[in-house]
């Protein structure tokens, strides 16, 4: 079986162990599509060789970055600068802007504590400015921030210097195709999931919704709101069902994965933008699928959020657009049979 699985082919990177220590042998495989994006098209330039958890965030945060550029390229015609940070496989932290320090600086403030040992990766080269950021923002005077990898399209000789951690354990990766993703960088590949016995097999998730297509619309959103609800989208469709995904001035404040309810999903996203500093007054929220009661509103409009962006197909949908309409509240849907986010489990 082993040997059906690999094909005949050797690892590209051997891994010192898999999900956990004792899960050994473990390495990377490629497929030999000859995808630009492709994980073994990443070129470790400074620390050690990625562990084999360090490569599933980096897999996440291709599938976050590459839908964050769709969205914006469909939508507003460019990619903005854009930062990801990801740990334990979902975005904790994200941005977009026109200005590479402050990009940087607002996706670590989306969750200071979580991106602490995490991975970060940008669309732009990292020079020692940014460097500095990375390494001492909002962090204590002579501390630096520990990061297991940052991934770029290239970094300077002074950023390398700057970034060198003890241990060579913040490995830098560069591939200069990051520079140019849009939105035909989703990746459409079939996605396989082993299970005992066999295998799963289904379409990649290559939905982008248009904003200003074949949308049903409560109320009127701002451009401002239209931006954040679609770096919500992109964020919240590839983390861990169910999410509701908090957005506020370009950059993700509280992202609400993994909940078994949808209202579980709003009331975490909320408590994490909280916990972590930030005021939900005037946020924008994602949901990754329509919402089946009218309660995952009601939590939303009580944390101040003003704009909401989810699909149609409950049969509460009436409800939770009178409910939005009465409380003021920009609601845009289209069909969960057309755009339901990943799904991811």
């Amino acid at each position: 079986m082993t040997e059906d699985i690999h094909g005949g082919r050797q690892p590209v990177i051997e891994c010192k162990y898999g999900e956990n220590g004792y899960q050994t042998p473990a390495a990377l495989y490629s497929d030999g599509t000859g995808d630009e994006l492709a994980l073994d098209r990443f070129q470790v330039v400074q620390g050690t060789a990625p562990s084999y958890n360090n490569l599933c965030d980096l897999d996440r945060l291709l599938m976050t970055s590459t839908h964050i550029a769709a969205g914006f390229d469909l939508n507003q015609g460019s990619v903005p600068l854009l930062a990801v940070a990801c740990k334990h496989g979902n975005p904790c932290g994200a941005a977009v802007g026109d200005e590479q320090p402050a990009v940087v600086q607002k996706a670590l403030e989306g969750d200071l504590r979580a991106v602490f040992g995490g991975l970060i990766m940008l669309n732009f080269e990292v020079g020692e400015e940014i460097a500095e950021v990375l390494m001492t923002h909002r962090m204590e005077e002579g501390t630096r921030r520990l990061l297991d990898g940052i991934i770029a399209p290239g970094f300077t000789p002074e950023a390398m210097s700057r970034l060198k951690r003890k241990g060579d354990k913040c490995r830098l990766m560069i591939n200069p195709t990051l520079t140019g993703i849009n939105r035909d960088s989703l990746d459409t590949t079939r996605r396989v999931r082993f299970v005992r016995g066999g295998f799963l097999e289904q379409p990649n998730y290559t939905f982008v919704p248009d904003l200003a297509g074949r949308i049903e619309r409560i109320g009127e959103a701002t451009p401002a709101q239209v931006s954040d609800m679609l770096l919500g989208w992109a964020i919240g469709s590839t983390s861990n069902s169910n999410t509701v995904t908090l957005t506020r001035g370009g950059m993700l404040i509280g992202n609400g994965v993994g909940q078994q309810d949808r209202v579980g999903g709003c009331k975490l996203a909320v408590m994490r933008a909280t916990d972590a500093g930030h005021s939900t007054r005037e946020a924008v929220a994602y949901s990754d699928s329509f919402f089946p009661f009218v309660d995952g509103p009601e939590e939303l409009a009580r944390a101040g959020v003003r704009a909401i962006l989810a699909t149609s197909g409950s049969v509460r949908d009436q409800e939770v657009k009178e409910f939005c309409q009465k409380e003021g509240i920009a609601l845009l849907m289209y069909p969960d049979a057309e755009g339901r986010g990943f799904f991811g489990h």
